[in-house]
């Protein structure tokens, strides 16, 4: 969608700091692994055919507000939905939801299947991974 909106392809991943004042293994690299996650959700969106140069962006903290933040002067915010409905919608949050409502763009929410909800991002098949567009 990118190509055809003359914009260039921004992947966003967000990931929150550790809480409850545990601290991570040393070995643990939050920033590198959230970007070799939006690496490989690119490379297996695009079914092993050429993936269009892009942007990634890796940012600390609440992913709908970040993804709010970063729609300023986008020409589309594409986001997935996991399928949390109910009490466990409520419970959790909707990324989604808030990025409909607050978005400075207008936003593309791709719904997955209703496995997804119950699987991680590495159980996911190309079909199922969402790139994010600004």
């Amino acid at each position: 969608m990118a190509t055809l909106l003359g914009d260039r392809l921004v992947g966003v991943t967000a990931w929150q700091s550790f809480r409850h004042g545990v601290l991570p293994p040393t070995s643990i690299h939050p920033e590198e692994s959230a970007e070799q996650l939006v690496t490989r959700s690119a490379t297996a969106a695009f079914r092993g055919g050429v993936v269009p140069p892009f942007e990634v962006v890796v940012v600390e903290g609440d992913p709908a507000d970040n993804l709010i933040a970063l729609s300023c002067g986008a020409s589309l915010l594409v986001v997935g939905s996991r399928g949390h409905s109910g009490l466990s919608g409520m419970l959790l949050g909707s990324v989604s939801n808030a990025c409909a409502a607050h978005a400075a763009c207008p936003v593309l929410i791709v719904h997955a299947p209703e496995t997804a909800a119950s699987t991680t991002p590495d159980d996911l098949t190309a079909d199922q991974r969402i790139v994010v567009t600004l």
